[in-house]
């Protein structure tokens, strides 16, 4: 046992940037009067933030009280560190960008012994929180279209609804959702593609490409990803922890770029960097008659719009059907087109029976041919819509104890001039809107009629649409400068 006690010097004596070789813009213009005190930067959820103390020795005491006028929430913020790139031969000032942002709150401290102001500023994160995720853009003809009442899901219950190829969005590309048949499947990669193009604004954040993207992911599919009504940077991360990756923003120093960048990467493989500097000298206030004061600003002005929605709505029309059968298959046998007496039914089982409303476009080419998608805009008052199958549903009208009409089929033997209630039996089609005329033995005249394109039927029905009844309530202007948040 020994009682020597050894002392040792500690190694780091410097700070890692010294606060004389940092410089504050604000707006891109130098200002003097702030000095920063701690950079801190991280990812989720905390993101990267910068702390300022304002420097009374550039004006009186008296714009103490104006700091708030002289710092506006939401003035974008840069330190860069400043060295000599010319050393040793001859002396050129250049600068790197060490942290980019936006003022985010004003804090003030009024003592007998000190007087205090303190700004935080924060990275891009504090935009994408203030952005909500919701509603689905989705191809519609040559273009896309923006449906709000449907949730922001990707791949739901393992069925694929993205577009076969990015599509021009407002000088962006990028994949939207799809209705059709040929759907594919959601990476993770492209719904962060998707994310960045639909909710960040053009020119404000550079973003990865898909390529690096799909190899940081590996190509992986996504399953069942619902998002609906987080913030973009909790939609950003609710993907990103299924496949253990993270993502934080960088200062982007390069010409003609933004100043801030998003960059994914895999988990233990960032760092967690935070520089301190000292606060400065302390303003004597001890003969005043203030004994103290503290006020704190947030993020100013924004409009919080609250946006409620209820069920989709609902329409009920008289819906004229098409033949949903290959006429090749036709002919005058009533025999061969009955369950009962063809054991080779299942070959003919459509042909005369099946009638359907082709509102995904599922027979307008061979070896159907029966002409153009339904069109939808004059029921649902407004072409916003997906293409897609649908199914039929009671009607609205009701009777004298409040209940549903149900489904009234009516058929024509005259190519439309008159209509009757069609009496035999008949089943809706469950994966589409339609009818299946389900007797054992067909009419000879429905299908002689049939046979010279005299036959027609219709049904009165309901079908629900893609949007939903919504109200809107906001506490500010919209379509402004101010910041809209939507809740």
């Amino acid at each position: 046992m020994s009682n020597r006690i050894d002392y040792f010097q500690k190694e780091q004596t410097s700070m890692a940037i010294p606060a004389a070789k940092v410089s504050v813009f604000l707006d891109g213009v130098l200002c003097s009067a702030l000095e920063p005190i701690e950079i801190v930067r991280s990812q989720w959820p905390d993101f990267s933030k910068a702390r300022f103390v304002f420097n009374p020795s550039e004006t009186s005491k008296s714009d103490l009280y104006k700091v708030e006028n002289m710092f506006p929430k939401g003035k974008s913020v840069s330190v860069r560190a400043v060295y000599n790139d010319s050393y040793p031969v001859d002396t050129s000032v250049s600068s790197y960008s060490i942290f980019e942002g936006q003022i985010e709150t004003s804090e003030i401290l009024l003592r007998p012994d000190c007087v205090q102001v303190e700004i935080t500023a924060r990275d891009f994160s504090t935009v994408l929180e203030r952005k909500t995720v919701y509603g689905q853009r989705v191809v519609k003809d040559a273009g896309t279209i923006f449906l709000h009442g449907i949730e922001a899901v990707f791949n739901p219950d393992g069925k694929a609804n993205a577009g076969n190829a990015p599509v021009e969005v407002q000088g962006k590309s990028y994949k939207v959702f799809s209705a059709d048949q040929n759907a594919q499947y959601w990476t993770y990669a492209e719904v962060i593609q998707y994310l960045l193009g639909e909710y960040v604004t053009i020119g404000s954040l550079c973003v990865p490409s898909l390529e690096r993207l799909l190899a940081l992911t590996d190509r992986q599919i996504v399953r069942d990803l619902d998002v609906t009504g987080l913030n973009l940077t909790d939609a950003l991360q609710r993907c990103c922890e299924r496949i253990g990756i993270s993502f934080t923003f960088i200062p982007c120093s390069e010409r003609g770029t933004p100043a801030q960048a998003i960059v994914f990467y895999k988990n233990n493989t960032g760092r967690k960097v935070e520089l301190n500097y000292p606060a400065g000298g302390q303003i004597n206030i001890s003969k005043t008659n203030i004994a103290a004061m503290s006020s704190k600003k947030n993020f100013w002005p924004v409009t919080h719009r609250y946006i409620g929605q209820g069920d989709f709505k609902v329409y009920e029309a008289t819906f004229e059907l098409i033949k949903a059968w290959d006429s090749s298959l036709e002919g005058n046998i009533c025999e061969y087109f009955s369950p009962s007496t063809n054991s080779d039914f299942y070959e003919v089982r459509d042909v005369y029976r099946k009638w359907a409303l082709n509102e995904a476009g599922d027979y307008c080419d061979a070896p159907y041919n029966r002409g153009e998608v339904y069109n939808f805009s004059t029921i649902f008052e407004s072409s916003e819509y997906v293409r897609k199958r649908r199914r039929f549903c009671p009607t609205l009208t009701t009777d004298s104890q409040n209940r549903s009409m149900g489904y009234y089929l009516q058929v024509s033997y005259d190519n439309g001039q008159t209509w009757w209630q069609y009496q035999d039996a008949f089943n809706l089609l469950t994966e589409e809107c339609g009818v299946w005329l389900s007797s054992d033995q067909l009419n000879f005249d429905l299908i002689i009629t049939s046979m010279y394109n005299n036959l027609r039927f219709r049904i009165t029905a309901s079908i629900i649409s893609d949007e939903r009844l919504s109200a809107e309530v906001t506490n500010g202007p919209v379509d402004s400068v101010v910041p809209v948040v939507d809740h």
